[in-house]
């Protein structure tokens, strides 16, 4: 259930020196990319977009960039437009919407929760990134993507998200009838921290969230794509990988602390916190899991971290790292315009055709 972002008129006109020293760190990139050393985007472009896409983040306020970012319907509801198929959203009954990409009637789901630091909506790329994905799946299958619309922050906070991701796989299994094998879950950045808190959830029953549904079998699987595993920007990547991404420890200290509001660091809201015992049990509660890291993002440190902990529960779960590659690194490709298809998009059609 979204809620419409709170702007003021400070925070419209606070957009204008944002952007102004956004094109101006974007100018100066593209002048001096060829004569500076250590970590770049592994493109010219996304170099440059990245500089200005970086003082972005670290200047702007969450009431500006919530105005600057449409809300997640608003986007799925022009990208249907501009596609020109049918929009087809489900209100569940707190209110929840799931927006879907292709027919509801599918055999298989991927129930997917979106990235943007749980302050940002379901952005272009996001909607332009799953139909692609659903259509290359489709050809051989009978698949469906799901795109949970969950409340924001700082106008929902955890574990008001938790509460959205348990409702919406018990309203797949119990109203839309689908088996556990049936569903893969799956989340960029944020969303792959909503997966990951939903994973935890079902091993172990949060005490302020609904009680999940009883699998009767494992779920087919879960997608994380650079899931935001710690909050703390501590981490060597951070440093060493500032130039190559658009994550500033100042967007991710912004948008944990909007997230978190007053409550405590938990194994639920920061997996990285947990160890292998809190896991245990996983594989009886997902089939697979692929998680995917950019080497030039600034959380591959930590997403390494998780993996490792997560291989001793859950023997199945596989770590591929994409060489110089960027936070969400094909999916902001998608947002940037590009048109071919990125080795990471390959790897996760083929992971999940292998699952269908």
């Amino acid at each position: 259930m979204a809620s419409s972002p709170q702007v003021t008129l400070m925070d419209k006109l606070l957009f204008v020196p944002v952007a102004a020293r956004s094109i101006t760190s974007a100018i100066i990139r593209l002048v001096t990319r060829p004569f500076v050393s250590g970590a770049k985007a592994n493109t010219y472009f996304k170099d440059v977009v990245f500089a200005a896409l970086r003082t972005n983040l670290s200047l702007v306020s969450v009431g500006t960039e919530q105005w600057m970012n449409p809300q997640t319907e608003s986007n799925y509801l022009d990208f249907t437009k501009k596609q020109g198929f049918q929009p087809d959203t489900d209100v569940l009954s707190s209110g929840l919407k799931v927006y879907w990409l292709g027919p509801k009637s599918a055999e298989k789901i991927l129930l997917y929760f979106h990235g943007g630091g749980y302050v940002l909506s379901c952005s272009p790329g996001h909607f332009q990134w799953l139909f692609d994905l659903q259509n290359e799946l489709a050809k051989g299958h009978s698949i469906s993507v799901a795109v949970v619309g969950y409340t924001l922050a700082p106008h929902g906070q955890y574990p008001v998200q938790l509460q959205q991701a348990a409702e919406s796989l018990s309203w797949l299994l119990e109203s839309q009838e689908k088996k556990p094998s049936d569903i893969i879950i799956g989340g960029d950045s944020a969303g792959g921290n909503m997966a990951l808190s939903l994973m935890s959830h079902l091993l172990h029953p949060h005490s302020s969230v609904a009680s999940p549904t009883d699998l009767s079998e494992p779920l087919a699987g879960a997608l994380l794509i650079s899931p935001w595993a710690k909050f703390a920007t501590d981490d060597d990547s951070v440093r060493r990988n500032q130039n190559s991404d658009m994550v500033t420890p100042e967007a991710a200290h912004r948008w944990s602390s909007l997230f978190l509001g007053s409550s405590a660091l938990d194994n639920y809201n920061q997996p990285i916190l947990a160890d292998a015992t809190w896991f245990n049990g996983l594989d009886r509660k997902v089939g697979d899991i692929l998680v995917w890291g950019g080497g030039g993002e600034v959380l591959i440190d930590s997403i390494e971290a998780l993996t490792k902990i997560l291989k001793e529960a859950h023997p199945k779960t596989e770590l591929v790292v994409e060489s110089n590659a960027a936070h969400e690194d094909f999916i902001l490709d998608k947002l940037l315009g590009y048109k071919g298809k990125n080795e990471g998009t390959e790897l996760v059609e083929n992971w999940i055709k292998a699952r269908l």
